[in-house]
């Protein structure tokens, strides 16, 4: 399908989505298409000097404003009313519009409601609740979907030469941004990171209790960066398992749940963990009871450690 500013073309956009959905991208697009030469069903040709000049950041008719304060708006009002140089329209690119403080959002309303009849906004953002509802009412909105992150991950280690799981963390543990993610990926932390995940994964899948124990316990001194672990951890256990089994990816999810809401509350944290990776442990061997999810994560809720119902100890 054809984008929207390859038909009527609005005054004002708001590409808005989670983190990573796209839209960012797809805005610089939109603002390569409006200025292009030859664009083709709403799409640049890629190769005109406006595109190339809108890739570089140097068309004289594109404004990206890189601050979201008073004097910044001040600023792109000020250009506003100047006449397009190259071609019949101005676009204003304005990434992360949410992050406006509120006096220039006010600033800029009048003149997103009311541009000059050649100027174009584009804005985009990842929180659209975040936009001033006024200013987002003037906006017609696009919104974007998140693309599984596999997919982009798959494409993020091609583009930086390394493996799917170093990729895959990168990209959870910064929010699924991708230029954040691709910058951590050059960090030797990054790699040495997903490496342990990937051990960690492989002893809930295939060692015993304890050794789930003591990866929940390793995992405890990882602090924030657990949460998207636990995260990363069920993506991997996922991945290794033969065949599709509902049941199993269904407890595997269950436990996720759980373990978000127990991290969430600020319950026992290292507590939360080692139920959690209990719960993985036994959904991968099939084990009884540890897959039940009554009491993950409750502050004072113990787990039986090596041992079984009955006090028994559990075999490894």
């Amino acid at each position: 399908m054809a984008p929207l500013w390859s038909r009527r073309v609005s005054h004002a956009y708001l590409l808005a989505g989670p983190p990573g959905a796209g839209q960012r991208e797809a805005a610089q697009a939109a603002a390569a298409a409006l200025l292009c030469r030859q664009p083709r069903e709403g799409a640049p040709c890629g190769t005109c000097a406006a595109c190339r000049q809108v890739a570089a950041r140097t068309h004289p008719d594109l404004l990206v404003p890189e601050g979201h304060g008073i004097d910044t708006v001040r600023r792109v009002l000020a250009a506003l009313p100047l006449r397009p140089q190259l071609g019949s329209r101005k676009v204003v690119l304005w990434f992360d519009i949410d992050r406006l403080t509120p006096q220039a959002a006010n600033a800029l309303l009048k003149s997103v409601e009311e541009p000059p009849a050649f100027v174009v906004f584009v804005f985009t953002t990842d929180h659209p609740t975040a936009v001033l509802s006024t200013l987002r009412s003037r906006c017609r909105i696009v919104p974007f979907r998140p693309r599984p992150r596999e997919d982009r991950a798959r494409e993020l280690a091609e583009a930086a030469g390394t493996r799917l799981e170093a990729a895959f963390w990168a990209l959870r543990v910064n929010g699924d941004a991708a230029p954040q993610a691709r910058a951590y990926l050059d960090e030797p932390a990054c790699a040495a990171e997903a490496e342990a995940l990937s051990q960690v994964a492989a002893a809930l899948a295939h060692g015993g209790l304890v050794d789930a124990l003591d990866a929940a316990r390793r995992l405890a001194e990882w602090g924030d960066k657990a949460e998207a672990a636990a995260d990363v951890l069920i993506w991997l256990l996922r991945r290794q398992e033969a065949g599709d089994d509902p049941a199993r990816r269904l407890g595997w999810t269950r436990a996720l749940a759980d373990f978000r809401r127990a991290w969430q509350a600020n319950a026992n944290r290292s507590l939360a963990l080692e139920v959690f990776c209990a719960r993985c442990w036994a959904i991968a061997r099939r084990a009884p009871c540890l897959g039940a999810p009554a009491g993950a994560g409750r502050p004072g809720h113990r787990t039986t450690g090596g041992r079984g119902a009955g006090g028994r100890p559990r075999g490894r």
